[in-house]
């Protein structure tokens, strides 16, 4: 087996993206480094629901944040390797790998908004809810997409006890959580777009409302599952 094959088994991801990525978020440490001393003393680091930016810090917050991509890369090359069902990352199909590309692609473009703010690239009013809301959004439907190809394990998918505790409880809370994770990632994208337009105790409310509908819809679904596997086995 080549090495290629090997970082393929062992993770779930082929070994050429991950250096590709290593060399990504370097980058992007390295280019944050290099234009901090052109930065004001005090730079947005947080926006409210309606998109106007309601925090400050100091200009280094901006460096620390570039970091944490490469951060959770490495978080991410360690996973599969001590959860104790790590065969899943690779029996799973592309599912992790698209994850991690996906994710680490996105706190990359994440990490630089404070820069981009202070630039007037992104406006400081109005939009930065709806292209947040929409990416994440997004990213919610592609792992629903993709939650009913993920095997059983310690660390990705919905792990409910009974989930756990069974394969066939696994493989269709996997696909009913799915669907959840769609109607979530809907839910975000149009809350972004309304938050111009409603206030942000509305689009939080709204959001918190669907985050733990969806939640307990799905553990309420894998018990019921459990327990009429367990009423049929008597």
């Amino acid at each position: 087996m080549n090495n290629e094959n090997k970082g393929i088994h062992a993770t779930g991801v082929s070994s050429r993206v991950w250096a590709m990525f290593v060399v990504v978020c370097a980058i992007n440490v390295v280019a944050h480094l290099m234009v901090m001393p052109s930065l004001p003393a005090q730079i947005p680091t947080h926006w409210g629901a309606n998109g106007a930016v309601d925090g400050w810090g100091p200009s280094w917050m901006a460096s620390a944040l570039g970091v944490l991509p490469l951060a959770l890369l490495a978080m991410f090359r360690m996973v599969p390797r001590i959860d104790p069902k790590g065969e899943a990352y690779r029996t799973s199909g592309k599912f992790y790998q698209g994850f991690v590309i996906a994710f680490t692609l996105f706190m990359c473009a994440i990490s630089w908004l404070g820069e981009l703010t202070v630039w007037g690239v992104v406006p400081s009013v109005g939009s930065v809810n709806v292209l947040i809301s929409g990416v994440v959004g997004l990213l919610f439907i592609g792992v629903g997409n993709y939650l009913p190809r993920v095997k059983q394990n310690y660390t990705l998918g919905i792990k409910t006890p009974w989930a756990l505790a069974d394969p066939e409880n696994w493989r269709r809370t996997q696909r009913f959580g799915g669907a959840c994770f769609m109607v979530l990632g809907i839910g975000l994208i149009v809350m972004g777009v309304a938050g111009s337009v409603l206030s942000s105790e509305v689009v939080a409310a709204v959001i918190a409302v669907l985050a733990f509908g969806s939640v307990g819809a799905v553990y309420v679904y894998s018990y019921l599952l459990w327990r009429k596997s367990q009423r049929a086995a008597r």
